[in-house]
């Protein structure tokens, strides 16, 4: 069963990648998916439900500071999704119960990290402007879920921090 519960997750998150990079957007329904995939592997684990809540309140802040940096930045009130979109928001959240809190905020960072080199080599082939966030994330923790397979980490159970 849970062979084919990751499998599925897998699929959903190559859906993101590729829907991500051909029309810059995902459906609402995927991360929806994702998300209740991760609760399904939540309480498969004897992991505390808290984590959903340790790791939203992270995500709530960081992109409270967003909107304030956008916010001093254009100093007037602005739209936070024009520089964020909200399948990347959703996308965040709905990865939310599958990692630790600590290995939250490094997916955060590193799959930011990821984003960024893999947004500067499609520049040089595509000439494109849009950072398609939510689907460079999606491949990202593909390779994050296959190292886990290949090797003795679990990027739940380990901490890295």
């Amino acid at each position: 069963m849970k062979i084919f519960i990751e499998a599925i997750l897998i699929v959903l998150l190559l859906l993101v990648f590729f829907q991500d990079l051909k029309f810059r957007a995902i459906h609402i329904v995927l991360p929806i998916l994702i998300a209740i995939l991760g609760i399904v592997i939540l309480f498969a684990r004897p992991y505390p439900f808290i984590v959903i809540l340790y790791n939203s309140i992270f995500l709530v802040i960081t992109l409270g500071g967003l909107y304030l940096y956008l916010l001093i930045k254009q100093r007037k009130p602005v739209n936070p999704f024009k520089s964020i979109g909200l399948g990347d928001i959703l996308f965040f959240f709905a990865v939310v119960p599958y990692l630790s809190n600590t290995n939250y905020i490094l997916f955060f960072i590193s799959g930011m990290l990821f984003s960024i080199v893999s947004f500067l080599i499609m520049k040089i082939v595509s000439k494109t402007n849009l950072v398609p966030l939510a689907g460079l994330l999606a491949l990202y923790m593909v390779f994050l879920r296959f190292i886990s397979y290949f090797t003795v980490f679990d990027f739940y159970e380990n901490f890295f921090i």
